[in-house]
């Protein structure tokens, strides 16, 4: 699969893209980036610690082009032909 970052989130680990084979939803994709990119990754796509740990407020995520949110949230199954885009929130005011 293809997994997109981008703002701040790309910026801190250093990659635009990855190519990934065999992670079975969207949660599991979030846990190896923080597991392989630590606390770089985990700033820009959780807030909390732990259990009460949960994902960011603004974070977008569309697989193959559509919003997490109308699939299956974090529990979206995913194929090695996906393109993922993740898209942290972004500072303004």
């Amino acid at each position: 699969m293809k997994v997109r970052l981008f703002n701040l989130l790309s910026k801190s680990i250093g990659k635009k893209e990855l190519e990934l084979d065999s992670i079975e939803n969207v949660r599991d994709l979030l846990q190896y980036l923080s597991e392989v990119y630590g606390e770089k990754a985990d700033k820009w796509i959780w807030q909390g610690k732990g259990e009460r740990r949960t994902l960011m407020t603004g974070t977008l995520i569309l697989v193959n082009g559509k919003h997490v949110y109308h699939l299956q949230g974090l529990d979206t199954k995913l194929n090695d032909s996906d393109v993922i885009s993740i898209f942290p929130p972004s500072g303004g005011g």
